[in-house]
């Protein structure tokens, strides 16, 4: 009887510990609730959409492309008749890059659209660039950049080579055409 009883205490404890672990409010979690949703288009994109071959890229640029994997894209289109579910939706997205395991790089608005872009840092370089870009008239997008030992400035340098670069349209009109 005694064994029953520590075998219940020790499965009940295990259960308790196991899904106290699950973050609610990670950027992971919160893909994998809404990537199905009705409302949501989800995309993962990986580097090779992108081909740098005719941009001559240096060793510097090139080792920023290299340490980037994928890119994982969310994206809520905003209607007339969804404000609500929009402003609810955003909210939760807001509250997960509230997160504390998310560091905030910076916060800006442009042209209309509020950007908050946070990362995941390891030591000095970062693991996960994540990006919050909303506007009322469109809606709203979460980019999450994965890679291993990313540095921004590098990526910043890499960025202004995209216009030499090839891009694969197929990969990414998906999403053009669902905010239109």
């Amino acid at each position: 009887m005694k064994t029953s009883i520590k075998s219940i205490v020790t499965l009940l404890v295990l259960t308790v510990v196991l899904v106290s672990c699950k973050d609610e409010n990670s950027i992971q979690t919160y893909f994998v609730d809404h990537q199905e949703l009705p409302d949501f288009m989800s995309f993962d994109v990986s580097t090779d959409v992108i081909d740098f071959s005719k941009a001559n890229l240096t060793e510097e640029e090139q080792e920023a492309y290299q340490s980037v994997s994928k890119l994982d894209i969310l994206a809520y289109k905003s209607t007339a008749g969804n404000v609500a579910a929009y402003t609810e939706e955003l909210a939760k997205a807001k509250v997960v890059f509230g997160n504390k395991k998310y560091e905030e790089l910076m916060e800006f608005k442009d042209n209309g659209v509020n950007v908050k872009i946070n990362v995941i840092e390891n030591g000095a370089a970062i693991d996960e660039f994540l990006v919050l870009a909303s506007s009322k008239e469109m809606g709203f997008t979460i980019l999450r950049i994965i890679g291993d030992d990313m540095k921004p400035e590098q990526l910043i340098k890499l960025s202004s080579k995209l216009q030499n670069a090839d891009i694969d349209k197929g990969e990414i009109e998906g999403l053009m055409s669902f905010f239109k």
